[in-house]
């Protein structure tokens, strides 16, 4: 392992860089006819789209029979862009819960500020929609968040960061995952979704291409890191550098053209790393937004 050291960085800026730069917030709201959907899997009981820098993965009860003996699903009742609707599987490998996860493409953190779900079934009293908020994989609360959704099928129900006992949207910021559930089918119709910069792949306005600094996910990790430069093409064949806590240099990556780098938790000679705290940073500048922190787990 190279013994070389981190060049100085004064103190008030490492710490700068263990947190994100503030910006105005980039909104992204759905649903609306102009936002295209791109399928990226087509799993046995659940689907994949992206669309605006987002991934939604959602269920659907591909294996139903409804006692013919032949798989016929059932039909699909919102449908893009008027809105995502997950099913309650009830036959295959795994029958679940009507769930939509929500994730960011480049893995990086996101608020859930306010959505509106629109029950497909009679929910009955005591019914509610858990939103389970996650950190590189990491469910970090000891229950999810619920959201009462008391009524009958054809009724809508809006959440946002406004205080409400029957459920409020302000913890859900700052995670990288949201998981939506209800056991029974629910559609979502209008979600929004806030963070400090526009996803990767959408074209940012004048205050998102101000953080131009890099994003890593998952963060904790414990396998490949993958590392995202925001300064995008412009980053293409750059050097990163990962430094120890100690100041260590660890290991030397360079961007692929699309600015793009992975990290498996290793060091120059091929080595795993041990758990701790380790740095990345764009070589050849100091500022803030050129340092981030990740965390090794074993």
């Amino acid at each position: 392992m190279s013994s070389s050291r981190v060049p100085f960085i004064p103190l008030a800026l490492l710490l700068l860089s263990l947190t994100p730069l503030r910006a105005s917030a980039v909104v992204t709201v759905y649903f609306s006819p102009d936002q295209v959907a791109t399928l990226v899997n087509s799993g046995v009981t659940s689907d994949e789209i992206t669309c605006n820098g987002y991934s939604f993965t959602y269920t659907r009860d591909k294996l139903f029979t409804g006692g013919t003996g032949t798989v016929i699903g059932r039909p699909v009742r919102v449908t893009w862009p008027t809105g995502i609707e997950a099913q309650y599987v009830t036959t295959g490998p795994n029958p679940s819960k009507a769930q939509i996860t929500v994730k960011r493409v480049d893995g990086a953190v996101f608020a859930l500020t306010s959505f509106t779900a629109k029950l497909l079934a009679n929910a009955g009293a005591g019914r509610a929609i858990e939103i389970v908020p996650l950190l590189g994989g990491q469910e970090l609360l000891n229950d999810p968040l619920y959201f009462d959704v008391t009524g009958y099928a054809g009724n809508s129900f809006s959440y946002d960061t406004t205080p409400n006992p029957w459920g409020c949207t302000a913890p859900l910021t700052g995670y990288d995952e949201y998981r939506i559930g209800l056991t029974l089918d629910y559609a979502l119709t209008a979600l929004t979704l806030t963070d400090d910069s526009a996803p990767l792949g959408v074209e940012p306005g004048p205050a998102a291409a101000r953080t131009s600094g890099l994003s890593l996910s998952p963060n904790p990790a414990g396998g490949p890191v993958r590392i995202v430069d925001a300064l995008g093409v412009a980053a293409a064949h750059g050097r990163l550098a990962v430094y120890a806590a100690t100041g260590a240099r660890v290991r030397t990556l360079t961007c692929d053209g699309s600015g793009l780098a992975t990290w498996n938790l290793d060091d120059e000679n091929g080595r795993a790393v041990a758990a701790g705290l380790y740095f990345v940073r764009r070589e050849g500048t100091t500022r803030a937004g050129d340092v981030r922190r990740v965390v090794v787990m074993r």
